[in-house]
């Protein structure tokens, strides 16, 4: 009965020890970090804070974990980053976004706008239809035609 209780309270100390790593591996210390670091599980393409490391995903959760070691040993984010692209390739590192990644989603939009107004203002006023003169039938034709016209006509009541 001894042995079962302390194998208890060893097994209740183990899972408070990993739940306080969890913890501490999800800070935002550890977080700012992976972000810089891409997710090499092949079924995303997000950093290593993806949404999979709960249990599918077998990179970012160890990932974290070495990144708060190293952190823990005193390593600055940039040498963390570097051991990552040492061990995996330059890769996957994934740096910050620049102020030119804002500047292309706003022009783009702008062209745009330039392309609508132009196109509009293209078509909207009707081309000019260009006047033919057309030479009219000579009168005794006319008279031919509206004489036949009449005797349809007639035949109809």
């Amino acid at each position: 009965m001894r042995r079962w209780k302390s194998s208890l309270l060893a097994l209740a100390v183990a899972g408070l020890c990993l739940a306080q790593t969890e913890s501490q591996i999800t800070s935002d210390e550890v977080r700012r970090v992976a972000r810089h670091i891409s997710c090499q599980c092949g079924s995303c393409s997000d950093d290593a804070n993806c949404m999979m490391s709960a249990g599918q995903c077998g990179f970012c959760k160890p990932a974290r974990t070495k990144i708060w070691r190293m952190q823990k040993a005193g390593l600055s984010d940039k040498a963390i980053a570097d051991a990552f692209a040492q061990e995996y390739g330059a890769k996957i590192y994934r740096a910050d976004p620049n102020a030119f990644g804002w500047v292309v989603p706003y022009s783009a939009l702008a062209f745009g706008t330039l392309v609508v107004v132009w196109f509009v203002r293209r078509y909207r006023q009707p081309a000019p239809v260009p006047q033919i003169e057309v030479p009219g039938p000579s009168d005794a034709a006319l008279g031919k035609y509206r004489e036949q016209i009449e005797h349809d006509l007639a035949h109809l009541d």
